[in-house]
Formats: C-alpha cells, structure tokens, sequence
C-alpha cells in the first residue's frame, strides 16, 4: 500500500466524516449561499465589479462550509429578495445580516449567531436630532425589506399623533447605500440602520456622518434555512465547535466589535417580544 494511496485514503474518510454531519443543502459538496453583498461589514463587495463578497457573514459561511467539507458559491440579491430566494431553492442557506423573528421562522427556519442593535444616523453637522422624537415632520430613508418601519417608525408615529405632531415621513431605497446617500445630499434627514453596520459607515465617512442614538434591544441575527429536519440542528453543531475553537473571538478582533456580540444561545427559538424584528 502506498504513502498517496494512504494519503488520498486518510483526506476521503476525513471529507465523508464531515459530510455526514453536514446540512441536507449541501449537495455534491457545495453549498449555495444568499447575501446582499451591500452591508457592510457584515456582507460587502470590495470593488463593485467583486464575484465574492467579503465581511463578517461570509467569514462565517466559509467556515460554517469548512466544517461541512463544502465548497462555497454565492447568490447576490438585494435584501427583499433573501427569502424569496431560499424560498424558490436558488439558494440553500441565508447568512445575510437578517434578524431573527416569529413571522419569518413560521416558514423557515433561523438559527442566531450575532447580537445587533438598531442605530440613527444622521449627517454629522446635524445637531437638531439627537433623540427619535427629534424626527417628527422630518424624513427617514430606509432600505426596503427591512423593519424598521414596523419596529421603531410606526410606533414613534403613534406617540407622535397622540402629542398632536407631525409624523415622520418614510422613503425606501432599495439598498441601504441609497439611504445614505439621500441623507448626504440632504434629501432625508436621517436613516436607521443596524450598529455595526452604522459605526463602519462612519468610520470612514467621520465628516460626513454620525451616529445620533442608538436603541438598546435583544435583537439578533440569524442563518435562515428551508425547513428540513436536522439542518437547523447542524448549524447549531457547527456554530458551538468555531466558537469552541475561538474563531468568534477572533473574528470580533478582527473586526474591533466586543466579543460578547456573539454570545448568543443557539438553543433559544424564540425573540424577547412579537415585534423584535428590523432587518
């Protein structure tokens, strides 16, 4: 028996190994992926003109796939389009910068792995809001398909009308870049976004933008799945081995976020409220 004999033996029992435990959408070895690739820094392209996105949601799918013994592809759309997509089985996994909720898990299923919060950004000469309430009368954008609308919009609009104020007036962009820049050439006055995506924007816009309040919530992301027993419960297996083997702690490094973003149960089904839901 030869050493590559041996070799190429020992790498095909290891590659079966993996794929016993892997997902049932992973077919043949790959795993098809659905991202926007326009969140920064969760899912991003570097250039406009990348095939691969990059971010904090790709480095989890890729290890996820690592673990799987899967190689990876992506299937870019824009963020109303996620489910859909996994829904027609274009796609076999979302990892995307989506949130957990009732509504959406009552057709698939989502596995958390992230923290998030939900952050105002306005232009940073704009000191006249500072609070929510600061927004009556003024416009928001917003990227579609995402709730804050329902989440923090709707009811600031009811408070509002019960005071006898101006409620705020709301525009969607199809991608949150369009939000932005309706709030840059002073089209909006503001745009609510998700904090980690926020405090990025900013980062490298310090003159441009800032981040004006941020809503304290138990808000989190989630991998989205087809309903199909035992893939939600391999997610969950491979989850807990990266952060056994520190790649959570590492990747929060990487990305200068607190590791305790992703301290998340990956056993919790449920969300703290009906409505715990923005993107």
């Amino acid at each position: 028996m030869t050493r590559a004999f041996i070799i190429g033996a020992a790498v095909l029992l290891s590659t079966q190994a993996a794929l016993a435990g892997a997902p049932s959408f992973v077919s043949d070895g790959a795993i098809s992926i659905c991202t926007t690739a326009a969140f920064p820094p969760l899912s991003y392209k570097k250039d406009p003109g990348d095939t691969v996105p990059v971010g904090i949601d790709i480095e989890i799918a890729e290890a996820l796939a690592k673990i799987w013994g899967a190689k990876t592809s992506y299937v870019i759309t824009d963020f109303a389009g996620l489910l859909p997509t996994l829904g027609s089985g274009r796609c076999g996994m979302i990892v995307s910068g989506i949130y957990v909720n009732e509504e959406r898990r009552k057709t698939y299923d989502g596995v958390r792995y992230m923290k998030s919060a939900t952050v105002l950004v306005t232009k940073a000469d704009n000191g006249e809001i500072t609070a929510p309430a600061m927004l009556s009368g003024r416009t928001v954008a917003l990227e579609a398909g995402t709730y804050y609308r329902e989440e923090r919009l709707d009811p600031l609009n009811k408070e509002l009308a019960a005071a006898g104020k101006p409620a705020v007036v709301i525009q969607n962009y199809p991608a949150q870049q369009g939000a932005y820049q309706q709030v840059l050439v002073g089209r909006a006055d503001a745009t609510l976004t998700e904090e980690a995506e926020g405090a990025f924007r900013v980062a490298s816009a310090r003159e441009q933008l800032k981040i004006a309040y941020t809503w304290q919530s138990d808000f989190t992301y989630g991998i989205y799945v087809a309903r199909k027993e035992g893939d939600a419960a391999a997610i969950k297996g491979a989850l807990k081995t990266l952060r056994e083997e520190g790649f959570f702690a590492r990747l929060a490094e990487k990305y200068g976020l607190n590791p305790a973003v992703f301290d998340v149960d990956y056993e919790f089904l449920t969300v703290s409220s009906p409505r715990s839901r923005r993107r």
